[in-house]
């Protein structure tokens, strides 16, 4: 009787991730950091071809506007614009170039990093495809084709990934500064109402059948 107990409870957790396996479990957003700034002046730095870097310096004034805040992103951020976060250069090697666009990749980590200990990382070989728009002016994205290359620590919560990310920077020669913008948006991974009704079916069948084995 006690042999067929635990097979039966050692069956289930192979009853369950086949289970998931088969449904899936729906994403929810669970908690979203957007913020942006100022940097440096770097317009004059990128000239694309090979071995051409530059580097920007982001907050170089040690803070940021944070835009959005919710879910996950506590403990709470002190103000907007918020005083703290840490200034950051970050290093850029060309890659390669495609017409009228280039790509170059961080050759260090670029990490904004907040005083209530939140911090959002981009690390090293993360590419960004820019483009000249106008002669005085260029915009930097995040290439397409990469996943989810955000890294997000210092939360409360675990269990949780990036499923959306945003990191644009720009410069124009005639103003005093670059600017850019960041969002990251975070979910945890919650089992389908279908998931859940069929691991109650799975549990009730194994302790019917431990019954029917037992009489």
């Amino acid at each position: 009787m006690k042999n067929q107990i635990f097979a039966s409870i050692a069956a289930i957790p192979f009853a369950v991730g086949a289970l998931f396996a088969g449904t899936g479990a729906a994403e929810a957003v669970a908690g979203s950091l957007a913020f942006s700034n100022g940097a440096d002046n770097w317009f004059s730095e990128v000239t694309p071809g090979v071995g051409d870097t530059f580097d920007i310096e982001f907050n170089p004034y040690d803070l940021n506007f944070v835009t959005t805040q919710n879910g996950f992103f506590l403990p709470e951020f002190d103000g907007s614009p918020v005083q703290g976060v840490a200034a950051y250069v970050a290093e850029f090697e060309y890659v390669s170039s495609s017409g009228s666009e280039f790509t170059y990749a961080l050759t260090n980590d670029l990490v904004f990093a907040y005083d209530n200990g939140v911090s959002v990382t981009w690390g090293a070989g993360a590419e960004f495809m820019g483009m000249f728009n106008g002669p005085d002016s260029i915009e930097f994205m995040l290439a397409e084709g990469q996943g989810i290359l955000a890294k997000v620590d210092g939360i409360e919560e675990t269990g949780f990934s990036v499923i959306a990310e945003t990191l644009q920077f720009s410069d124009t020669a005639a103003i005093g500064g670059g600017t850019y913008n960041a969002q990251v948006d975070l979910d945890v991974r919650v089992p389908e109402p279908t998931a859940l009704f069929g691991l109650g079916v799975v549990a009730t069948g194994l302790v019917a059948s431990r019954r029917k084995k037992s009489s």
